[in-house]
């Protein structure tokens, strides 16, 4: 028969194997989440951050063609004569020649810039065309492409000017190579009109190495690189593949990839697919020109951290587990009080208590396992601690929001029904927030709620202070706050006065203020204790409105209700009793 010590230690011995097998596969299971979405993240970012930086290369080539386009639109005051006086169309030519091509000269990248007119009744070369005949060259007027030697089908030659009339809009033409300079271009092209006329194009070239440079320098991961395709899925730009190339011919794996860049969705997520052999991982971004920007990287890449995790993760509970035997087995009586307290601990975090204390007297493995456990607490116990901090604080001001005061006069409303709470609430509201808005800036109004707030903490500092609303601040007192409420109340009264006394005119603070004071045969809830502070706190608006409009009367003074209180009126209620509300 086996002794109970030897049962004892088998049944250690299981559940401390037990417990890391199932710890150790959480956290794996967990890491594995966490490096997956967080490649995501990366790679995601880093498609979005450089689209935005190729859509914003994107939008001066738009604005400068737009430009132009205005000019000539604005030039055009007479639609019949440029249909029928070609001496007309060659001064409207000269007037907006200079514009073109100075707004070429001020556009990265611009090869060419064309202003072309209405074949259908203009001459077949009318219009203007500069271009640089090298990279480092000046923009030079070149004769204009004559129209009557090609068709309008012709896309090759001359899809530059009929897809965009077709469209009726401004079209970014697909990257072609120009063979008299031996450069890439790719081409914005924005229709005129005028008196529903198609008058004609104004488009201008642009250096593709521009944008495949902008695109060469993205790197991720080790060897992890990025390529444009259209949205059609066929290749614009990649290091290895020839341009023009569908996607979906290259692996099959891309073709769900490709059917996605047809149906315009992108997704915020990566795309796995197989190339040559390697699994692969790819993020997707529309660009402003209709071209899709994709980064990919090998997913032995992408996945390096989360293998060494897992298996340094591996190791270490297969350690672990090794000196948990050994140390069962030499020290039972030793682990079986840490051990205890481990399984109790971990029973009040599976059910949301984190107010654990670890002693872990011992200096073993347990209790270095203790001692992370503990830390691992800690930090899951501030991590929430902040993200309440962000749930329950003001942004502007700091303090309480309106979701802390909701929850705390929650748990007035449940100590009103099983006891007999003393609280009171004072009321505070910022005057003429709106005027100084409207007259000063919200930037000047939201230093005046800052001012305020600080008057209001600095007073009422043992007691919470929340912002409920734009100009409005709730203090609720207890303990010897409550008690001590009229002297708080002139001390705040004091605070403002010094404000005032040594603020500039236009930066004085006026705030109205109300109290009520809880009492159990009077009120049936908390709202109705905040309800009669709010009253009073108007009440001590108007009164103060009053004090205003007398002494702007006599002739005191404007300032009069920023320091309304006065040298006779300390309790902004008008009253001394405990019931100042009444």
């Amino acid at each position: 028969m086996k002794s109970i010590q030897t049962k004892f230690i088998a049944l250690i011995l299981g559940c401390v194997l037990l417990s890391s097998l199932v710890i150790g596969g959480a956290g794996i299971m967990n890491a594995n989440q966490v490096v997956d979405k967080d490649s995501a993240d990366i790679m995601n970012l880093m498609c979005s951050e450089k689209a935005n930086e190729l859509n914003g290369l994107f939008s001066c080539i738009e604005q400068s063609v737009n430009t132009v386009a205005v000019y000539a639109n604005r030039e055009l005051t007479d639609v019949k004569k440029f249909k029928t006086d070609p001496e007309y169309v060659r001064e409207y030519t000269r007037r907006i020649q200079d514009i073109a091509v100075n707004a070429a000269n001020n556009t990265q990248g611009a090869l060419a810039v064309y202003v072309r007119y209405n074949p259908n009744f203009t001459s077949p070369t009318s219009g203007l065309f500069w271009s640089k005949t090298a990279l480092d060259g000046r923009f030079q007027e070149l004769p204009p492409t004559d129209f009557s030697r090609y068709s309008p089908d012709d896309v090759e030659h001359v899809g530059w000017y009929y897809l965009p009339v077709k469209s009726g809009q401004a079209t970014w033409m697909a990257p072609y190579m120009n063979k008299n300079i031996q450069v890439e271009m790719i081409s914005y092209v924005v229709p005129l009109y005028a008196d529903n006329t198609t008058i004609g194009v104004v488009g201008m070239d642009i250096d593709f190495s521009l944008i495949k440079n902008s695109v060469n320098t993205i790197h991720v991961y080790d060897t992890g690189y990025a390529f444009l395709t259209d949205e059609q899925a066929n290749i614009m730009y990649h290091r290895d593949i020839p341009a023009k190339t569908p996607m979906d011919s290259l692996e099959s794996s891309l073709l769900p990839v490709a059917d996605r860049l047809r149906s315009g969705g992108i997704g915020n997520y990566l795309f796995s697919y197989e190339w040559r052999g390697h699994r692969k991982r790819m993020a997707l971004c529309s660009l402003k020109n209709g071209m899709r920007l994709a980064i990919t990287a090998p997913s032995k890449e992408i996945d390096a951290a989360k293998n060494t995790l897992i298996l340094q993760s591996s190791i270490a509970l297969v350690s672990i587990s090794a000196l948990a035997v050994i140390l069962t087995i030499l020290m039972t009586r030793r682990l079986i009080k840490p051990l205890k307290e481990l399984n109790e601990a971990a029973k009040k975090i599976a059910e949301g208590d984190l107010s654990v204390s670890l002693s872990h007297q011992t200096k073993d493995e347990v209790g270095m396992l203790a001692d992370s456990f503990q830390q691992t607490v800690n930090h899951l116990q501030k991590y929430i601690n902040y993200i309440n901090g962000l749930a329950y604080r003001d942004g502007l001001t700091g303090v309480k929001n309106k979701t802390a005061y909701q929850e705390t006069v929650a748990n007035l409303e449940e100590k009103t029904r099983t006891g007999r709470p003393e609280f009171a609430m004072i009321v505070f509201d910022i005057n003429n927030l709106k005027t100084i808005n409207d007259t000063q800036g919200h930037d000047f109004g939201d230093i005046l709620i800052i001012d305020s707030c600080k008057l209001i903490c600095k007073v009422f500092k043992r007691s919470p202070v929340y912002r409920i609303g734009g100009d409005e601040f709730v203090v609720i007192l207890e303990n010897d706050d409550f008690e001590n409420y009229e002297e708080l109340l002139d001390r705040f009264n004091t605070a403002l006065d010094d404000y005032n006394r040594h603020a500039r005119p236009d930066g004085r603070i006026s705030i109205a203020r109300g109290i009520a004071i809880y009492e159990e045969n009077v009120d049936l809830t908390v709202s109705d204790v905040f309800k009669r502070a709010d009253d009073a706190m108007y009440q001590n608006k108007i009164q103060m409105k009053k004090r205003r409009e007398k002494a702007d009367r006599s002739g005191s003074g404007s300032n009069a209700d920023l320091c309304p209180d006065g040298s006779t009126d300390r309790n902004p209620n008008g009253s001394t009793d405990r019931n100042p509300d009444r």
